[in-house]
Parts: C-alpha cells; sequence; structure tokens
C-alpha cells in the first residue's frame, strides 16, 4: 500500500531563482539543498506540515532527459486571500476562473511554467 508522495521532480534552469520563488514567495520550506555529486546539485521544498516534496533538478545537469512539461496543483481553502498575498509578493496569478470542483487560478513561475491553484474544502 501506498502512504503518501515523497518528491514530484521540476527540472529547471536557474536552481536558485526557484528556491527563492517556492521559500520566499509560495511559503514553502527548504528541506534540502546538497550537491550528490559533481555538477548535480539536488533540492527538495515542501509545505510545513506536509510529506511531499518538490524536487528542483538542474535541466542542465539532465540532458538526456526528455522534454518535459512541468504542472502541479497546489490546493487552498481560500482563493481569493491566497491570490491577492501571492500578488503582493510579486507572483503573477491570473484571474479567478469558476469550474465545477471549485474556483481556480492560474499561477506562473519564473521560468513560464504555470500550475494551478485551487480551492477545496478541508
Amino acid at each position: 500500500m501506498i502512504d503518501s508522495i515523497g518528491v514530484v521532480p521540476l527540472y529547471v534552469q536557474d536552481q536558485d531563482l526557484y528556491v527563492d520563488f517556492y521559500v520566499n514567495k509560495l511559503g514553502f520550506e527548504l528541506r534540502f539543498d546538497k550537491e550528490v555529486r559533481p555538477g548535480l546539485r539536488w533540492i527538495e521544498v515542501g509545505l510545513p506540515g506536509q510529506h511531499a516534496n518538490i524536487g528542483i533538478l538542474s535541466a542542465a545537469a539532465n540532458p538526456d532527459r526528455p522534454a518535459l512539461t512541468n504542472w502541479a496543483t497546489l490546493h487552498t481553502t481560500d482563493l481569493t486571500k491566497t491570490r491577492a498575498e501571492l500578488i503582493a509578493r510579486g507572483v503573477e496569478v491570473g484571474e479567478p476562473i469558476p469550474a465545477p470542483w471549485g474556483p481556480f487560478a492560474m499561477v506562473t513561475d519564473p521560468e513560464g511554467n504555470e500550475f494551478i491553484l485551487a480551492e477545496v474544502p478541508l
């Protein structure tokens, strides 16, 4: 039986830019940051109180990886409030979009990848 999600990889051009984005703008915590072998820096960030991590990995250090589309869905119980907080921190967040499962907005990261910020009840 699977108990939890461990790490979801995100291949990026600038790892430091992403650490700043996830930690200082989105409120994640830095959980691991180490050069695991020459030229390969492994970084993990995650939300406080959660077990799942995002692995911020260098696209240049992994040239054998096929081109990937990075995306994820992050949940909030108050889309309006969270959207305003992120915009105040300089994060690009689209207008709320109504949906049968609840409103959501698209968030754009520093390299143009989009992810979904969805309002879900607790």
